[in-house]
Order: structure tokens, then C-alpha cells, then sequence
């Protein structure tokens, strides 16, 4: 049996521009948050692009579903402002019904040839169940497909989309890729220091949660890794992978 690696410490030397791709308004914060708020400190340029308008995420018969998304998209915002994040765009598809639709990818394409991050952090496609009690919200799966097929073989393809050139949009190449939710991660971000802010961003999402004291106590002890001395960490962790040229000329032959 072959013994899985130990995640690596990521390597950002590279990385002006990063770009979360996610399905609804709080996935960013509970996926991210912590390496957004590491990055923005390092003065790396976050963006955050949330693929669905939230319209789903609440019981509450009294609220309607205009009033949730305008709730959302400004909880969002609050977030992503506690994490140094400056820019948060909204692609408004409609929560619990999330596709990779030719439409959308062109879409996102489009936002990749905007910002031309280096890196791009998206959810696993492939994760349907989570632990022994919860199945992955299919909008997360599809996040992941909408972020990978935009990404490859569409972004930096001048192929796809030449229309876009027109309107100043040329083709573009990240150079690393981030995946949540994957079941081997690579790189391991200690986000202990930071663990607070992340947390508040999370409860800022206050559509989201009835008792935000029970949510914090839960997080906390969620993510805590218990160390050799009996103190806790709080990692946040991905797939990695980094592309160059050559990968990209081997995958057109």
C-alpha cells in the first residue's frame, strides 16, 4: 500500500492575481478564507466569483427570494471584505440548479481573460460525500466542472471565443490551480493565526445561521487538528497543481 504524501506549504511566489471560483455566497469563507486572508496580506489581489445568486439558502417563509439574494450578495461582500478581498462578482445563476453550460463557461472564460490570475482555487467535481452524514451540494460538484472547463481547454485557447479578442480579452494561462474537497491534498495552509477573521467572515453570513455561538463552537472544533503537545491547528488544504508551457504544448499534439 502506498503511503499518501504529506501536504506541502504552498508556494505563492509567482501569484499576483488569484481567483475563487464558487458556487453560493459563504463557500469562499468556509473553503478559503483563511489563505484569501494570507494572500491579501502578501499583497496578492483576490477575487471572488460566486457562480449562483443564493436563492435557495433559507427556510424562512417570511423572506423572499429577492430580498434573500440582495441578503446574500451584501453578506458576501461584508466577507470578502474581512479577508482583504477587494472585488467579489456575482454570475446570478440560479442557486440548487447550478450547469456547465456552454453559456456559463463562456461567461467565466470571459472573467479569467479580465483578471488573468496566476491562480485559480475552485471546488473537486468529484466529491459527492462528505464523512458519514452529508451529500455534497451538486452546485459545489458543478462550480468545480464550470471553474476546470473554463480553465482548460477554453481560457488560453485564442480558438475559443475569438470574439473575445475584440473586446480586449486575449487568451490566458494560469499557472497554478488550487481544489478543495479533494481526498489527497497537496499543499496545507496553516491558517491558526488568522483562524478568527476567518470566522467572522463565515458568521457573516447571518441569513445562515440561527446560533451563531453554537456555529463558531462547532467550527472550532471541526477544523482543530490536535497536535503532539496537545495545543490545535487549523489548516486549510488543496490539490495543487502547476502547469508551464510545455504541458501545454504535449496536451495540443
Amino acid at each position: 500500500m502506498v503511503e499518501a504524501k504529506k501536504p506541502q506549504a504552498p508556494d505563492l511566489r509567482d501569484v499576483e492575481r488569484a481567483l475563487v471560483i464558487m458556487a453560493h455566497p459563504d463557500d469562499p469563507d468556509f473553503s478559503c478564507a483563511g489563505t484569501a486572508i494570507q494572500m491579501s496580506r502578501q499583497g496578492i489581489e483576490v477575487t471572488y466569483m460566486i457562480l449562483t445568486n443564493g436563492d435557495k439558502g433559507n427556510h424562512n417563509p417570511l423572506v423572499t427570494r429577492n430580498q434573500l439574494i440582495l441578503m446574500r450578495k451584501e453578506e458576501q461582500r461584508a466577507a470578502a471584505d474581512l479577508c482583504g478581498v477587494k472585488q467579489v462578482i456575482f454570475m446570478d445563476e440560479e442557486d440548487g440548479f447550478l450547469r456547465p453550460t456552454f453559456e456559463l463557461r463562456k461567461r467565466v472564460c470571459r472573467e479569467i481573460r479580465r483578471i488573468r490570475p496566476q491562480l485559480i482555487i475552485c471546488p473537486s467535481p468529484e466529491r459527492y460525500l462528505v464523512g458519514d452524514g452529508y451529500i455534497n451540494h451538486p452546485d459545489h460538484r458543478n462550480a468545480g466542472l464550470v471553474a476546470l472547463e473554463a480553465i482548460f481547454p477554453a481560457a488560453d485557447n485564442p480558438m475559443f471565443y475569438p470574439d473575445m479578442a475584440d473586446e480586449g480579452y486575449l487568451p490566458h494561462k494560469i499557472s497554478q490551480l488550487y481544489v478543495t474537497g479533494y481526498d489527497d491534498p497537496t499543499v496545507e495552509i496553516d491558517v491558526s493565526a488568522d483562524l478568527d477573521t476567518k470566522i467572522q467572515a463565515i458568521l457573516a453570513h447571518k441569513s445562515q445561521f440561527d446560533q451563531p455561538a453554537e456555529m463558531e463552537k462547532w467550527l472550532r472544533e471541526r477544523w482543530g487538528d490536535e497536535q503532539a503537545d496537545g495545543s490545535r491547528r487549523y489548516f486549510e488544504r488543496f490539490k495543487a497543481m502547476r502547469f508551464d508551457r510545455r504541458d501545454e504544448e504535449e496536451e495540443s499534439d
